[in-house]
């Protein structure tokens, strides 16, 4: 009898460690199952799922560019150049007091003071004889001297006026192309100047300047004949002289 129950005991534990043996070797597959569904899943998902996703999600975030703002390129070709329109603004830089006595200098000394002189002098000889009074070659060195004289004491009233004002008397040559841009912008600057900011405003020391020299001369230096009345229509001469300087400026000879 106590054989048959000690059997009895062995097959039921015999049996019951087989089933245990049996359900681990069936549930061993799902491991695999759930490797599977890793490796389907993004690669980005894998590395911030794992122990230092935080650090590979910051090292993406700050190697990815940033996306391009299209308000910005719109603004930035609103232009149709792709340039700024304060960037040909940004170019100009106001004259120094150095830079302008040097441009003082210039006009009082330079090419255009000789030239402008000698064609004075020799059309009021030759062409158109005033004063009378001086003759004809002797008067030539006379009227050359003059006009000498008028162009200094006009180009210091004008550097004068024109610092005094914040403004720039010097030329500029255009930007633009075509014979006539290029005309109406040497005209502007008979009359204009530039501001601090680049931009062109009326220039009233344009304007006076060039009747400084022949007020002083015609009513001390030239005979008794002439006058006020002489000097306006000197100064009118000169305006239009600047007018042609400007001309020669921009399509021949560089000078500011």
């Amino acid at each position: 009898m106590h054989k048959l129950v000690v059997c009895n005991c062995l097959t039921a534990f015999y049996l019951f460690s087989c089933g245990i043996s049996s359900a681990q070797n069936v549930s061993q597959p799902a491991p695999p199952l759930a490797e599977q569904i890793v490796e389907l899943r993004p690669v980005t998902l894998i590395d911030l799922a794992g122990p230092s996703g935080s650090e590979s999600a910051a090292s993406a975030a700050e190697e990815t560019p940033p996306p391009a703002d299209p308000q910005s390129q719109g603004q930035g070709n609103a232009s149709g150049s792709g340039k700024p329109a304060a960037l040909a603004a940004a170019k100009y830089v106001f004259p120094t007091d150095r830079e302008m006595g040097a441009y003082w200098i210039r006009n009082v000394l330079g090419p255009k003071a000789f030239i402008g002189a000698t064609f004075t002098g020799s059309w009021n000889t030759w062409v158109h004889l005033s004063p009378d009074e001086w003759g004809h070659r002797r008067g030539w060195g006379k009227r050359f001297g003059v006009a000498l004289l008028d162009n200094s004491m006009s180009e210091s009233a004008r550097v004068s006026l024109s610092l005094a004002m914040n403004q720039d008397p010097m030329y500029y040559r255009c930007d633009c192309s075509g014979v006539w841009a290029r005309a109406r912008h040497a005209i502007k600057l008979s009359f204009m100047s530039r501001k601090s900011s680049g931009d062109y405003v009326f220039a009233p020391p344009k304007i006076v300047a060039p009747f400084v020299g022949p007020l002083v001369t015609r009513n001390t230096i030239y005979p008794s004949s002439f006058d006020s009345s002489n000097a306006a229509a000197a100064g009118a001469y000169y305006l239009a002289g600047s007018v042609g300087w400007n001309l020669v400026r921009e399509f021949i000879y560089i000078w500011k």
